[in-house]
């Protein structure tokens, strides 16, 4: 009697695997339609991976934890949640009301910084151009050329982008509605994932065929670790790239100094080419206000990115992407195609989770044991997620 077989593995099992790829196609296209509505909820999963560590730590410090597990988790939730809003309230008190008058300024006035700053390189390439040896001026030349260049493209993108909220601004006033039951999801939402995360992921996995749970719960696993380590990271590194540039623009004296500080760590969010468009925004400022501060500002973000390079990212960072850059970079411009800016942010991780995957499974169809697989995996990665404790039912 013959054996159907497809890529060594039986012809039932071939077609198990192909309903779940169709299942979770559909499910991806699905979300995808509807990917507005879940800003709030993607929102609220960040949150949880920033908060959940937290929440551990106050819970294990708590008295009565083994009596009470569940009023100790209660406990320590509501502690957690009272230390964000005192944080958010002294945010929106000292960092907000200068970010918005420092960008209030900054939108009416970048035509001129942006004519400004292009006529400073221009003066810069023709007061130099007759003391320097001819091979040196052709490269500095370049240089102040490709700068040059990138200050006028991106004036006129930063131009028609804001011409282009303005206009969308009314339509945003129609879907207020949505942002206020956005703002009124989040907090229950994420309050519930900390609380019943477990009991969450036992309803999901019972979805699922008895044979199958055990590689649901572990690629779970795969996932919340890889995720949750990227989303920690990158709010680590976002922080710490805000506030050290935001002190150095203050101490060099440049204009804007909070915005452009809070600029550059949002494009950390972007992994590779983040640091370099972070530090656009400031080169228009210091060419058009400061251009004789040119050199200290170029110091101050190198320095910073030699600082995340050499200590951050091996330490902060190495666990949640082990993939080449390029395709990092491949999986920054496929996102950015697909979903836009949330594309980009999501690209690299949903990369990494791919990757992790598919070394996973195919260690599976090697007819490695799950539980020797899933050693394996922790010893090449030796941060996991931190409820990876709980076995599989």
């Amino acid at each position: 009697m013959y054996s159907w077989r497809v890529m060594g593995l039986s012809l039932e099992k071939s077609a198990k695997i192909a309903l779940y790829i169709f299942i979770a196609a559909v499910v991806v296209f699905v979300l995808y339609l509807v990917k507005g509505a879940l800003f709030p909820f993607v929102i609220g999963i960040v949150l949880t991976y920033l908060l959940y560590p937290i929440v551990r730590i106050v819970e294990k410090v708590l008295p009565g934890k083994t009596l009470y597990p569940k009023l100790s988790r209660g406990i320590s939730i509501a502690i957690v949640y009272l230390l964000a809003i005192i944080l958010l309230i002294g945010a929106i008190l000292l960092i907000v009301p200068p970010l918005f008058a420092q960008s209030t300024e900054l939108i009416s006035k970048l035509p001129v910084f942006v004519t400004e700053a292009i006529n400073s390189v221009e003066g810069w390439n023709k007061e130099y151009s007759n003391s320097i040896p001819e091979p040196l001026r052709s490269e500095i030349g370049g240089i102040l050329a490709a700068i040059g260049w990138i200050i006028d493209n991106l004036g006129n993108i930063v131009l028609s982008y804001l011409h282009g909220f303005l206009g969308r601004v009314a339509v945003a006033a129609v879907h207020a509605f949505t942002l206020v039951i956005g703002l009124i999801v989040v907090p229950i939402f994420v309050f519930y994932l900390l609380k019943d995360r477990e009991k969450v992921r036992e309803s999901f996995v019972d979805i699922f065929p008895a044979d199958s749970q055990i590689h649901v719960v572990y690629v779970l696993r795969i996932l919340n670790r890889v995720v949750g380590a990227y989303v920690r990271a990158q709010v680590t590194l976002a922080a710490v790239v805000g506030f050290f540039i935001s002190i150095g623009l203050i101490l060099i004296g440049i204009d804007y100094a909070i915005l452009l500080g809070v600029v550059a760590g949002m494009f950390e969010f972007i992994p590779i080419i983040g640091a370099w468009l972070g530090f656009i925004p400031a080169l228009v400022v210091v060419l058009s206000t400061s251009p004789d501060k040119f050199i200290w500002v170029l110091l101050l973000y190198g320095g910073v990115q030699l600082m995340q390079g050499a200590f951050l990212v091996p330490r902060i960072q190495s666990f949640a992407i082990k993939i080449h850059p390029l395709l990092i970079l491949v999986s920054i411009v496929i996102g950015s195609e697909i979903g836009g800016l949330w594309g980009v942010i999501l690209g690299p991780p949903i990369a990494a989770s791919t990757k992790e995957l598919i070394v996973y499974f195919s260690n599976i169809k090697k007819n490695n044991g799950v539980d020797e697989v899933l050693s394996t995996r922790s010893a090449a990665n030796s941060e996991t997620v931190t409820d990876s404790t709980a076995q599989p039912r």
